[in-house]
């Protein structure tokens, strides 16, 4: 599920990639996805004065890449405490039996911690993802690292693209989602892109060294 919120870090350049990430070959990226049991990571009062409690993480995937290079990847379902909307489960797959036996999320933080220490952090929909992981990781990992959004990298390097959605530019592209809507397929996806946006940007000669 995605859905704009606001609180993701800012970025100066056109293309949302700071200069000091520059270039881009060079750099281990965590391509991330998750899955919600709604909109917002915090709780709040609407305009017609019903509560609404803060919506929690199901789902996460990573997929760790240097440069255009996958290295590895991982998923984790996690436990929640709230309800699992009908109309969530029926998006996702994900269903209440799924997560009885999943890990509470402070276990499931710890492992992600460990996932995605130290590389630059991407994620599709950044404003969503990235209000989630600033609500649910401990602060100082959140503050230590930088988030790139694809769908504005999609909108400076493939001007063709009449959609920024991931599933119209899985078609555009020619990229296989095996099941959207779940955590590490959608990043698995996401990663893809991202190898098309590096191609891309290295047509522009943002970058020219690889890992090493």
């Amino acid at each position: 599920m995605k859905r704009s919120t606001e609180n993701v870090p800012p970025f100066s350049s056109p293309l949302m990639v700071p200069e000091e990430l520059l270039p881009l070959r060079s750099l281990r990226f965590a391509i991330l996805d998750l899955e919600t049991t709604g909109g917002s990571p915090k709780a709040f009062w609407d305009k017609k004065e019903i509560f609404h409690p803060a919506s929690e993480i199901t789902d996460v995937g990573v997929v760790k890449m240097c440069g255009p290079v996958i290295e590895g990847s991982y998923e984790m379902l996690s436990a929640i405490e709230g309800d699992l909307p009908p109309f969530i489960q029926k998006l996702t797959g994900i269903t209440p039996a799924m997560l009885i036996e999943a890990q509470p999320w402070e276990r499931v933080a710890l492992r992600l911690s460990s996932e995605v220490e130290g590389r630059v952090w991407v994620a599709h929909h950044a404003p969503f993802d990235g209000s989630f992981l600033k609500a649910w990781l401990p602060q100082g990992l959140w503050h230590r690292h930088r988030l790139i959004c694809t769908r504005l990298l999609t909108k400076a390097l493939i001007p063709e693209a009449k959609s920024r959605a991931l599933n119209q530019l899985c078609l555009l592209l020619n990229i296989h989602n095996r099941r959207a809507h779940r955590a590490l397929p959608d990043a698995e996806a996401t990663a893809e892109l991202m190898q098309h946006l590096l191609a891309r940007a290295e047509e522009k000669g943002l970058f020219r060294k690889s890992c090493g």
